[in-house]
C-alpha cells in the first residue's frame, strides 16, 4: 500500500511542478500532447530510467569489491553513481528527444529536458517507497530544475555555436553538462553529511547537521523559484513560429536563458 501511495504522490507532485510551465506558453505552444508523451515514455522511461537503473545496480555490485565504507563511500557514490550516471543518461535522453522531435525553440528544449527529469524523478521517488521522502524530495524537485536549466543552456550553446561564438558556446555547454553534475553531486553529498551529523551522539555535530540542512533547504527553494520564474518568462515570450532552419539554427530574438 505504501508503494502505491508513493507512486501516486510522485506522479501528482511532479505534474504540479511541470504542467504549469507547459500552460505558461498559452496559444504559442508548438509541441502536441503526443510529443510530450513520446518524450516521457520513450526517451525518459524506456531510455533514461532503464539505463540509470541498470548501471546503478552494476555500480552497487562493483562497489562491494572496494575498500571504501561509511561517509567516504557515500560521497564517492553521490558523485560517480548518482550524479555522473544519472546526469549522463538524462542528458543523452534529452539529446535524443531533441533530435527526434526537431526542437528549435528554447521553450521546447527547456520543457523536454525538464520532462526527462520528471520521468526519472517519478521513478526514483516511487522506487524508494518512503512517503515522507517522496514529499520532501518533490517539494524541492532538483531533478526537474536541473534539467530545465540544462535545456535552456544547451539551446544557447547551439545558438552561439551556429553564430560562430565558440568561447561563449563552450561556456553554455559547460553550464548545460558539468554544472548539473556538480550540483547533483554536492546536493546528494550534503544530504549524506547532514544524516551523518544528525545520527551521531555528539550535540555539536547534530547542530552542524541541522544548520546545514536548513541552509540546503533554503538554497533549494531559492534555486527552484528562480528556475520556475525563468521558465515561465521564456515560455511566455517565445514565439510559436518554428523557423525553417538547420537543427543548430534558432530564432535570434529568443530571450537568453
Amino acid at each position: 500500500m505504501t508503494e502505491i501511495i508513493s507512486v501516486v504522490l510522485a506522479i501528482a507532485i511532479s505534474l504540479c511542478w511541470y504542467l504549469p510551465c507547459v500552460k505558461a506558453q498559452g496559444n504559442a505552444r508548438v509541441l502536441h500532447r503526443n510529443d510530450y508523451l513520446k518524450a516521457f515514455f520513450l526517451f525518459g522511461i524506456l531510455f533514461t530510467c532503464i539505463l540509470i537503473i541498470v548501471t546503478e545496480i552494476t555500480w552497487d555490485r562493483l562497489s562491494e569489491l572496494t575498500p571504501l565504507s561509511g561517509l567516504t563511500k557515500d560521497i564517492v557514490s553521490d558523485f560517480f553513481r548518482a550524479a555522473l550516471l544519472e546526469e549522463l543518461f538524462k542528458f543523452l535522453g534529452f539529446r535524443l528527444a531533441k533530435k527526434n522531435l526537431s526542437l528549435h525553440r528554447k521553450t521546447d528544449c527547456i520543457l523536454i529536458a525538464g520532462l526527462i527529469g520528471v520521468s526519472y524523478s517519478m521513478v526514483e521517488k516511487a522506487v524508494n517507497g518512503n512517503i515522507i521522502g517522496v514529499i520532501i524530495g518533490l517539494a524541492i524537485p532538483m531533478h526537474i530544475m536541473w534539467q530545465f536549466n540544462q535545456g535552456g543552456h544547451y539551446f544557447e550553446y547551439e545558438k552561439l555555436k551556429a553564430a560562430g561564438d565558440i568561447t561563449k558556446a563552450r561556456k553554455e555547454l559547460f553550464l548545460a553538462i558539468f554544472v548539473p553534475f556538480l550540483f547533483h553531486g554536492c546536493w546528494d553529498s550534503g544530504l549524506d553529511i547532514v544524516l551523518f551529523c544528525i545520527n551521531t551522539e555528539n550535540d555539536i555535530y547534530s547542530f552542524i547537521g541541522m544548520i546545514l540542512l536548513l541552509a540546503m533547504v533554503a538554497a533549494g527553494i531559492i534555486y527552484t523559484i528562480r528556475t520556475i520564474i525563468k521558465v515561465f518568462r521564456t515560455a511566455k515570450n517565445d514565439p510559436a513560429e518554428v523557423p525553417c532552419m538547420d537543427q543548430g539554427s534558432v530564432d535570434a530574438n529568443t530571450e537568453p536563458h
